[in-house]
């Protein structure tokens, strides 16, 4: 397929794996929110995380990314042992620190949601060009089957998790506002998803999966730091608002012609 040992393809993708992760736990701060003393002895506070730190773990990655692709052809691979074990590792981290109650301490699932999209998406970008016989910068087929529904997962999630916000200990205006943004999202999703190639049942399952997870992943934290579970029914609208919205972009015009996916 691409000139390489069928051992080196089987190997790559679990070395890369765990060099990905000992680059994270050896490169990044375990507490992402801690700081640190600028130098010894000083009051002075700063992030723990290093410019060189961040920058040679950059760098890891997008080895590790060519890498993947260059020996398995399968940038889905570099996804998730490349982008999806250090986003899994930061997820860890997250909730294995409680942060400070400052105001602004209910938003660091956004904050993984962005670097989280960032490490897979990038992970993907990096393998689909570093295949090996590719004629072109891109190929299409790795746009259309991986990268962009990755971005649109993580568009979903990250404007459900704000929308659920409004939502959230509001009344019924408040609600209905919430929905109606919620389900012209999620009908903007399903046709941006269609317009790929790709089925309602793949379609509403990947919104629906991307809403679902950053739900779960604001709830989960709650039992963990002992504080009090976010409006459940808040994310009930949510969700269903973009399982719907998501929905009804193939009912409106089902016999539109859509573009198929590009085999590859």
């Amino acid at each position: 397929m691409n000139g390489t040992s069928p051992a080196a393809s089987r190997v790559a993708a679990p070395a890369a794996a765990a060099l990905a992760a000992g680059a994270y736990l050896l490169l990044m701060p375990w507490d992402p929110r801690a700081n640190v003393p600028v130098e010894p002895g000083s009051d002075t506070l700063t992030t723990g995380h290093t410019w060189w730190g961040v920058g040679l773990f950059i760098l890891i990655l997008v080895g590790l990314a060519a890498t993947v692709g260059r020996f398995t052809d399968r940038p889905g691979v570099a996804m998730a042992a490349v982008g999806g074990v250090p986003s899994a590792l930061l997820l860890a981290s997250y909730l294995t620190h409680e942060p400070e109650a400052d105001g602004f301490d209910g938003l660091w699932p956004t904050s993984w949601l962005f670097a989280a999209v960032l490490m897979v998406a990038g992970s993907c970008l990096v393998a689909a060009l570093a295949r090996p016989g590719r004629d072109s910068a891109l190929l299409p087929g790795d746009a259309n089957n991986l990268l962009l529904p990755a971005v649109y997962a993580g568009v979903a999630a990250f404007t459900a998790f704000f929308l659920k916000a409004i939502a959230a200990d509001s009344g019924p205006v408040a609600r209905t506002v919430s929905g109606i943004l919620s389900l012209a999202l999620g009908y903007g999703l399903g046709w941006a998803l269609r317009a790929t190639g790709r089925g309602l049942g793949t379609t509403v399952a990947l919104v629906a999966g991307a809403v679902v997870l950053i739900a779960a992943i604001d709830n989960s934290a709650a039992p963990l730091w002992g504080r009090h579970m976010p409006d459940l029914a808040a994310w009930t609208v949510t969700v269903a608002a973009y399982v719907l919205g998501t929905a009804l972009a193939f009912a409106v015009h089902p016999g539109r012609a859509v573009p198929t996916r590009p085999a590859h």
